[in-house]
């Protein structure tokens, strides 16, 4: 539950981050503006689609759709409704329906409610809790959209945020902005096991990619969280 994001703590550099497997310092995208790399690093999405996995996105924030190459996406899917509960769940419907008719190996999923709600209503403020539920129902709706297909059995779920926040605003060292939740669970990932190490936002990419099976690029700084993995029986 204290993942450590990366610095400056907003939505655009964070999710680089997550996905590229680096830090702010060297994908170099360190505002809600997009620039092509000058050192280009390949994403999660990227690396998936070379090893031949069909990869889907999914998301309600529109400058989400830099995360990866052009061709790198089987589906991309951009939802205009981040200011109301509706639109993280219409994203959920959306990736249901694709998903069941796609079946992927990576898809990635973005509920962006929580971040509206929190700079307009504050970080845990009532409202926020109630975002929180929200976005766990529609996270309980792809869940059980494997589960109706027969694919629960190899699926695994990552549950994370880009960064945190502190009365209506983010972008700061505090631990507040900083801190996030990074939870695993699913096929071949211990269950009930609090993580004992320091998890950091680049290291979604390569533990996924290790999960996936996709061979890791030579840029990715992450590491695989191996407390997090069940041991093979």
């Amino acid at each position: 539950m204290e993942c450590r994001t990366d610095m400056p703590s907003v939505t655009l550099p964070c999710h680089q981050t997550m996905l590229r497997g680096v830090g702010v310092g060297r994908h170099g995208v360190n505002t809600n503006v997009f620039h092509p790399l000058v050192r280009p690093v390949p994403s999660l999405i990227d690396a998936a689609r070379q090893r031949g996995l069909r990869t889907g996105s999914f998301y309600n924030w529109e400058q989400l759709r830099d995360l990866s190459d052009p061709g790198s996406l089987d589906v991309s899917h951009y939802c205009h409704a981040v200011d109301t509960a509706e639109g993280d769940q219409r994203v959920a419907e959306t990736a249901v329906e694709h998903l069941e008719r796609l079946d992927p190996g990576f898809a990635f999923v973005y509920f962006g409610h929580l971040d509206h709600v929190g700079h307009r209503d504050g970080w845990m403020s009532a409202n926020y809790l109630d975002a929180i539920a929200n976005a766990d129902l529609c996270i309980g709706r792809l869940v059980e959209a494997q589960e109706g297909a027969g694919r629960l059995a190899s699926t695994v779920v990552l549950v994370t945020s880009d960064h945190g926040g502190h009365e209506r605003v983010h972008g700061t060292e505090m631990d507040e902005d900083m801190l996030v939740p990074w939870v695993l669970w699913g096929a071949g990932i211990r269950r009930g096991h609090a993580i004992e190490e320091q998890v950091e936002l680049r290291d979604t990419c390569t533990t996924l990619a290790h999960i996936l099976g996709v061979a890791p690029a030579p840029e990715w700084e992450g590491r695989v969280i191996t407390q997090a993995l069940a041991e093979p029986e």
